[in-house]
């Protein structure tokens, strides 16, 4: 039976799952981790389902207050019909059925809380939500969409028919981060009602110099004018324009160096480099923990993130480019102002809009920001008040715990089969 909705916030249990956690480095991986610990800090008890997917993490652990439970998983190849994304995993499994069970038996949660729709502890949330008739809510991080139109073939199918009945018509609240994937949310699944919840932001990440002098020495960054990339790098965020513009940029100044943080999955970037001249202006990190990007930000001259699945009024800043506003720097994009409401983001104001597949244009966007630091100073300020308005991890909970009160109070009745 549905356990009944308490009248305290500190009462109220919540089971989130998600098969990216840390030690995963991605963009959901960090906000689930984030608003899990945040939550606990307004009062929440909660509680995390994901996959082990490395040998020293432990099965559990309590961590920032969060009760972690990690599933034996596969770790699966990387695959280009799923970018070469370096952390597929799969957990589903009878056993893992029966850890998840036992797990709900000793957590007895009010709400389960789904992170991602399109990998199978999905499924596993939906079985649990049905079993147990507890309300599931489910944030999509991601639309799937790929940059090979061929591969779309198979991916919208499996996303639009197959996803949609197994998952998405199963959870009693969506929760859309950013107008872009509320859209989506309407268009692939007829989902017209998900609750707009943006990503939260920490104002508070800072570095000791200690730190900053160490990512300085480690990735050669003395003396250089950082042009700081954060996100993996694949198929439909590779950086092409970026590196294109660099020859443009090394003429004007000559110390730029352009700094791309995240695990790489395709050569693109890389050749371009090489063809192009500039590969000693052009520097790859793999992926590093979320930790340290806080000193990367404090080295850097701005942020350029970077995606090109969609058209720019379909493209919504990711959660790298709004913690590079929160520390208050001058971040590019080509994105639409419209993101995360309308009239929020201001081109020349709180960021920079711009144009894809443009290089010179954008070369030129680029130089006139590194040769005017008061501007990008304004620039940063403004963006970083952005970020506090309505990013703050207090305003982000308080939306949060609203959808979970408001979803325990009216569902009590089991999930429609799918």
């Amino acid at each position: 039976m549905t356990t009944p909705v308490p009248s305290a916030v500190e009462d109220l249990r919540v089971v989130m799952f998600s098969n990216l956690y840390p030690p995963v480095i991605s963009g959901s991986s960090t906000h689930s981790s984030s608003l899990a610990r945040e939550l606990t800090r307004h009062g929440c008890q909660v509680s995390m389902i994901t996959a082990r997917l490395t040998e020293d993490s432990p099965a559990y652990e309590w961590i920032d207050g969060v009760h972690v439970h990690r599933l034996p998983a596969w770790r699966l190849p990387k695959l280009p019909i799923a970018l070469n994304f370096p952390w597929l995993n799969a957990t589903f499994s009878p056993g893992n059925v029966r850890r998840i069970e036992a797990i709900l038996d000793e957590r007895q949660p009010h709400v389960l809380h789904l992170h991602n729709h399109m990998f199978d502890l999905g499924f596993s949330a939906v079985l649990m939500s049905r079993r147990r008739q507890l309300p599931l809510v489910c944030t999509i991080h991601t639309m799937i969409r790929h940059a090979n139109p061929l591969w779309n073939l198979l991916l919208y199918p499996a996303d639009r028919l197959f996803l949609r009945h197994a998952v998405i018509r199963n959870v009693d609240v969506l929760i859309s981060p950013d107008i872009n994937i509320s859209q989506y949310a309407a268009h692939a699944f007829q989902r017209r009602d998900s609750v707009l919840i943006p990503y939260g932001v920490a104002l508070n990440d800072t570095s000791t110099p200690m730190e900053i002098e160490r990512e300085r020495t480690e990735h050669d960054l003395a003396g250089k004018r950082v042009i700081l990339s954060l996100g993996h790098v694949h198929e439909i965020r590779n950086r092409r324009d970026l590196v294109a513009a660099m020859p443009a940029i090394l003429k004007a100044v000559p110390n730029a160096l352009l700094l791309i943080v995240g695990a790489v999955s395709t050569n693109i970037p890389v050749q371009l480099a090489q063809e192009l001249g500039v590969a000693d202006a052009v520097r790859f990190t793999g992926p590093i923990p979320h930790r340290r990007v806080p000193a990367l930000l404090a080295l850097a001259e701005m942020e350029a993130h970077w995606l090109n699945q969609d058209a720019p009024e379909h493209t919504s800043l990711g959660i790298a480019s709004l913690e590079a506003m929160g520390a208050g720097k001058t971040v590019l994009a080509a994105a639409s102002p419209d993101s995360y409401g309308k009239g929020m983001l201001r081109s020349g104001e709180n960021c920079v809009l711009v144009a894809p597949d443009q290089p010179q244009p954008l070369a030129r966007t680029i130089i006139g920001l590194l040769q005017d630091p008061m501007r990008r100073a304004r620039i940063g300020s403004q963006a970083r008040q952005v970020v506090r308005q309505h990013f703050s991890w207090n305003a982000v909970c308080q939306a949060t715990i609203r959808a979970y009160r408001s979803v325990c109070r009216e569902t009590n009745i089991p999930r429609i089969a799918a």
